[in-house]
């Protein structure tokens, strides 16, 4: 049994497929995967950490606005068709499965036409792009949301499932060990600043204004995203580009808080590991409907990050989280109560009926 898992650009529709991955080995150990994700994302280490041969596709992506890469949108997507074409020959797997992400349309098409069956897994509330694609060519669509109104129109069926996830509280280390591993001080609070895969160079500057005044109250472990950090050496601050799996846990062990992008990958980590957390979603992205849902039910806080004053909103809505443990236990527990999430049994269970 092979299985090829695709997507990426971020680490989002990656880091529960990685879950997916393990669950399947389980009930099944002599199955294969291999990965095909974009060539320069964050995915690559991430998957290689994992032990998942990996292969880029050439990024084809529909920009959202009238640029030069529109008229050059055909060329790179029939170049990237041709890429998963070759590779699939080459792999000849037994299923197809992605989270999102543009790298999936091509390869899952190119499987399509090959008779490969194909699954895809929505994350976020609202649809992306990339599943609407390939939503109708999809034998099984599963959804982190249940829905009134069929997301992908009413000829495609959806089941809604436990959001598969690589961490649980059982995996959680020693918080003391954890904070020493970043070189802090376990008796003092910690915050976990973490802006995606990718990084948000809005909330690393954010939080740099105010760097010395938030070092007065706490410990920060910042993830700046790759080549984005300033290289600062500071007491109580450790800065990383980006963590691996084990390091990430270790991270998650460490807060007492988090501020967090609103990607569904962080937030059902969040909610696995009952985390408190502040959530500033993309503006203008589906990120900012993720966060609703929940800051509507007191699972999270939701900041705007194009308030004006957002930095100075950022600095003293965690002050005030951070000084109050009770509504920092409530909310971790809130949000793991109300986000079914699971190790990627359901999933996995799903996607071996296919195979």
């Amino acid at each position: 049994m092979k299985i090829v898992f695709t997507g990426g650009g971020t680490l989002g529709p990656v880091t529960p497929l990685l879950a997916t991955a393990k669950a399947i080995q389980k009930t099944a150990p002599q199955a294969e995967f291999v990965w095909y994700g974009t060539p320069n994302g964050p995915e690559q280490f991430t998957v290689k950490e994992a032990g998942i041969p990996f292969r880029s596709i050439s990024v084809a992506k529909i920009p959202r606005y009238f640029s030069f890469r529109l008229f050059r949108f055909p060329f790179d997507y029939a170049r990237a068709r041709m890429q998963a074409g070759k590779f699939l020959r080459e792999d000849q797997p037994d299923l197809i499965v992605s989270a999102g992400g543009f790298t999936a349309v091509p390869v899952m098409r190119a499987g399509f036409s090959r008779h490969i069956p194909c699954a895809i897994h929505q994350l976020d509330k609202i649809p992306g792009l990339s599943n609407k694609m390939v939503a109708k060519i999809c034998t099984l669509v599963t959804t982190s949301f249940p829905y009134q109104t069929p997301p992908f129109g009413v000829e495609v069926k959806t089941v809604a499932i436990a959001t598969p996830v690589r961490f649980s509280v059982k995996q959680l280390p020693m918080r003391e060990n954890a904070a020493k591993k970043f070189g802090l001080d376990p008796q003092k609070l910690i915050v976990l600043l973490v802006g995606g895969g990718t990084g948000a160079q809005a909330l690393n500057e954010a939080v740099w204004m105010h760097l010395e005044e938030l070092l007065k109250t706490t410990q920060i472990i910042h993830i700046t995203g790759q080549g984005k950090g300033n290289g600062l050496h500071l007491e109580g601050y450790a800065q990383r580009d980006l963590l691996g799996a084990e390091e990430m846990l270790q991270a998650y062990a460490a807060a007492n808080m988090v501020l967090s992008r609103a990607g569904m990958g962080a937030i059902s980590e969040l909610a696995a590991l009952k985390k408190p957390t502040i959530l500033i979603p993309i503006p203008h992205s589906h990120q900012e409907v993720n966060a609703k849902t929940l800051a509507e039910t007191r699972a999270c806080i939701l900041l705007d990050q194009s308030d004006a004053d957002f930095s100075d909103l950022l600095l003293q809505t965690g002050k005030d989280l951070l000084a109050d443990e009770g509504a920092r236990t409530k909310m971790g527990e809130r949000l793991h109560s109300i986000f079914p999430t699971d190790d990627g049994t359901q999933l996995a269970e799903q996607l071996l009926k296919l195979v």
